[in-house]
């Protein structure tokens, strides 16, 4: 088959629009017409970030977008083809090359082009004119840049007439740092976790999703006796119906009576891809938030509790809740998604307990992708409501009367005091029996037979063991509990331990077992 290919590279980086000379067309037959442009965009790291395919691109304020991405296109009623390239990677003086293959795997034509980016960040696009006739299949760009491979596109090309339903909607409009932290300041409140004795436990963030619908974590609210929000200009409301939830997913929409505040949209579901850039914002303080721009760098998925999304930067707490943004002010997330449900808590009692390292990343923060949030699921419910039907993690006790307590395979029984051996918070069937050893040292003295609970991370109780023998346990002396563990019948996941002394929870720790 005879085929027409014309094919012109150009280069462009946001904001700049000087041209780009001394591009050098290598085809392997006919000559193509070549042309080339050069604008910049912004943001650090050498690799493919994105590549979009479409017919015609758009100049919004100095940033190009396709205007109407796909990857199938008709012959003869698209006249060309646009693929868009953005990287990261060193400023300085590059060679760029576009290699494009027909169906058959081998290059129909490259185009070659020296250009010098400003920005860690640099974006470009090859132009394929189609002839009558073109090949048809899968067809691929390969970039290239300094002769390394720079990542490649897929597109599909077929001679039938274009469907009704493909249209050129007009490009998606990319906003500025400041517009997408005006939409998400406006949309966001703080959240304050107030306990059972009145005072705050805790402050996170949540944010509009529709009419009088406040999205935040889970965790922002769990054990609450009360939630108030903090709105515009300050203003206290408290907020009691919970309109849906899901405590393993970490997520809960709560009904609030806020008029005139703009609800954020959500993203088209899966439109982010690893390396896209994201926007946060911050709560260094109370009354201060900051944007930080980030960027996507992986996901997950964990089953019954969900997908997961890991972006780059660490947050402040009192940001848990908070919205997490792509280029066009749409919702992709929110930061969130704790793997471990309440052991975020933990650090405010003074345990800075071994198994917290099970539930964070070893890089940046977890937030909760959009579409896991599903408005219509189960039935609505109250604070009230949750705390008495077991959604909620008790929390534990202000006042510690544990020193300290630990997960280990035995103890040496003959030292004084007794040492743990092996400490470890992964078990398996072949070390199945263990020990929990604690060291008591309360600020108060106190008597009782303390009680051991194991439940799951659905927040069920599974066993309960008191000790037999009453203790008491006095200011400034040190006093020792112990328990023999079997864990033989644990199947695979994570668990946790709580230890109570006249029905506080004076300790908590998580663990895991696998096969």
């Amino acid at each position: 088959m005879k085929t027409s290919l014309h094919l012109i590279a150009l280069i462009a980086v946001v904001l700049s629009s000087a041209p780009v000379s001394g591009q050098d067309q290598k085809p392997p037959a006919n000559p193509p017409q070549t042309s080339g442009g050069g604008a910049r965009a912004v943001e650090p790291s050498f690799r493919l970030v994105r590549s979009v395919s479409g017919t015609k691109i758009v100049d919004q304020g100095g940033r190009l977008a396709v205007e109407d991405p796909r990857t199938v296109f008709y012959a003869p009623d698209d006249k060309q083809i646009i693929v868009y390239f953005t990287w990261e990677g060193p400023t300085g003086p590059h060679h760029f090359e576009g290699l494009w293959k027909n169906p058959s795997g081998k290059v129909a034509m490259t185009s070659d082009f020296d250009y010098q980016p400003d920005q860690p960040r640099f974006g470009g696009y090859f132009k394929m004119l189609l002839g009558d006739t073109p090949a048809t299949g899968v067809w691929t760009l390969e970039a290239r840049i300094d002769g390394e491979s720079a990542g490649s596109h897929n597109f599909q090309l077929t001679i039938a007439p274009r469907p009704d339903n493909v249209t050129s909607a007009p490009a998606r409009r990319l906003l500025a740092p400041s517009e997408i932290y005006s939409r998400a300041a406006a949309a966001s409140v703080l959240i304050e976790n107030i306990n059972q004795k009145a005072a705050r436990r805790n402050v996170g963030t949540g944010f509009l999703i529709g009419p009088g619908r406040l999205l935040t974590a889970f965790q922002v609210i769990d054990d609450a006796a009360k939630v108030r929000i903090v709105g515009p200009q300050g203003r206290m409301i408290e907020a009691t119906e919970v309109l849906a939830w899901n405590r393993r997913q970490d997520w809960l929409i709560l009904k609030v009576a806020l008029d005139n505040i703009a609800a954020l949209e959500r993203a088209p579901v899966d439109s982010e891809t690893i390396g896209s850039r994201c926007y946060f914002l911050d709560v260094p303080a109370e009354g201060n938030r900051v944007l930080v721009e980030t960027s996507l760098i992986g996901k997950q998925s964990l089953g019954t509790a969900g997908a997961r999304l890991n972006i780059a930067d660490t947050v402040n707490r009192r940001a848990v809740g908070s919205p997490v943004l792509n280029e066009y002010g749409e919702v992709i997330g929110f930061v969130g998604g704790n793997l471990l449900p309440g052991a975020a808590f933990l650090e405010d009692a003074g345990f800075g307990a071994r198994s917290n390292a099970l539930g964070i990343t070893s890089r940046g923060s977890l937030a909760v992708p959009i579409n896991l949030v599903d408005e219509s699921s189960g039935p609505s419910s109250t604070i009230d409501g949750l705390a008495s039907s077991g959604q909620f993690m008790p929390a534990l006790v202000t006042t510690q009367s544990v020193l300290s307590g630990s997960l280990a395979r035995t103890v040496n029984r003959k030292t004084d005091p007794p040492q743990p051996i092996d400490e470890k918070i992964e078990f398996s069937r072949a070390d199945n029996q263990g020990v929990l050893f604690l060291t008591w040292l309360a600020k108060e003295k106190r008597k009782g037979k303390p009680t051991l609970r194991l439940y799951d991370l659905d927040n069920r109780l599974i066993s309960e063991h008191q000790n037999k023998k009453k203790i008491t346990v006095n200011p400034n002396k040190l006093s020792y509990s112990l328990w023999d563990l079997n864990f033989a019948t644990l199947p695979a996941g994570i668990y946790r331990f709580d230890v109570l002394l006249e029905g506080d929870i004076v300790w908590r720790n998580f663990f895991r077992m696998v096969e």
